[in-house]
């Protein structure tokens, strides 16, 4: 059987990392790694290698976020975008954040964790369909191996994807990165810029929007004068210690709990960034917050958004004013993932990453 290449290739290194309350995410990094004298710095990673070697770092490294449901290989534009990076000498890193795929079963270690986290998980566990291999008796004790915790796009809660995204970025940091420009998609892009305001983390010196999303004015438009019955019964069911119940299909189009559902689509819910049709927002400090260049592009089928690409982009800039540069893209005929259209986002990122000032050419190594 003939076997058709569809999307570049991409070489790289399939890495864990564990965030700060323990949770185990799986990823690919894409970087040069070249022996050097400099001494690596530290990588805070599940298992970090037994023998690491010195690395020659990328001063820059791309962090791709997914969006809701998705994870970190499912789209084919995350290929080009690795192969944009290398070309031009920078790092790529792709990485599953909690809410990836609708259902996941995902390990937690609760080794070494500070107490006032463990302290936190333990409240949250009876919410988080924790499996143990076997239960303890008697006194309460700590685990002495992973337990898996069911998560996933169903069952995710919107601020903890803020130690998912530290988690990754600490990682190509301990790769050598000296900069971080963080890309999202979709529910990504509501993440990144979320992360970003809320953190202010020096290390990130960009951002990359990819197809936004408004959840807030696109559940309106969907489900009409049911999205406030449909807010009040999935309240109603987390009061009633129900809240990984999932909705039925005629009340959302795709697979949610009730409590993700209410922590997504509440007054004040994060999502509300990107809440552009002004269904619940006037004011937007996130996007004013943002003070590093951006990039925003957005497609012109099935997007995820509610009135014309070209307005929508023109309403982020004004939002993004304090933001040192803004540039927008509309990629006319490209659906929300860019299928098919994965080559004309490509050469958008790399146009932008030339000439944002974020790029400076590496010297590779003298050859002896």
């Amino acid at each position: 059987m003939a076997v058709t290449k569809i999307t570049p290739s991409v070489s790289g290194e399939f890495c864990r990392v564990r965030t700060e309350d323990g949770l185990e995410l799986n990823g690919l990094y894409v970087g040069r790694s070249q022996k050097a004298k400099a001494k690596r710095q530290e990588s805070k990673v599940a298992y970090p290698d037994p023998d690491p070697q010195p690395l020659t770092p990328n001063p820059f490294c791309l962090v791709h976020v997914h969006g809701w449901d998705g994870n970190f290989y499912e789209n084919r534009f995350i290929d080009h975008a690795a192969q944009t990076c290398a070309r031009l000498g920078l790092g790529f890193l792709s990485g599953n954040n909690r809410g990836h795929d609708y259902v996941a079963d995902i390990l937690r270690d609760r080794r070494g964790q500070k107490s006032d986290v463990r302290r936190e998980m333990l409240e949250v566990e009876e919410q988080s369909g924790v499996r143990r291999s076997q239960k303890s008796k008697g006194k309460s004790q700590k685990p002495k191996v992973p337990e898996y915790v069911q998560l996933g796009g169903i069952y995710e809660k919107l601020a903890d994807s803020v130690a998912d995204i530290k988690a990754w970025i600490d990682f190509v940091v301990g790769r050598g990165a000296k900069r971080v420009i963080l890309q999202g998609h979709s529910h990504g892009a509501i993440k990144v810029v979320h992360y970003l305001a809320t953190t202010r983390d020096p290390r990130v010196c960009g951002l990359i929007l990819l197809s936004p999303s408004d959840d807030m004015g696109w559940a309106r438009e969907k489900l009409g004068e049911r999205f406030l019955w449909v807010l009040a019964r999935a309240r109603e069911l987390v009061r009633a210690g129900k809240g990984r119940q999932l909705l039925p299909e005629k009340d959302f189009p795709y697979p949610v709990s009730a409590a993700t559902f209410f922590d997504c689509y509440h007054k004040g819910s994060i999502t509300g960034i990107f809440n552009l049709s002004r269904t619940d927002r006037e004011e937007f400090p996130e996007l004013a917050s943002i003070r590093v260049p951006v990039l925003l592009a957005v497609g012109t089928v099935e997007e995820a958004f509610v009135g014309s690409p070209r307005k929508y982009v023109d309403d982020i800039r004004a939002c993004m004013a304090n933001c040192p540069s803004f540039t927008g893209a509309v990629i006319d005929g490209a659906p929300h993932n860019y299928l098919g259209h994965e080559p004309e986002l490509a050469k958008v990122l790399e146009k932008w990453l030339k000439g944002s000032g974020l790029v400076v050419k590496w010297p590779s190594a003298r050859r002896k």
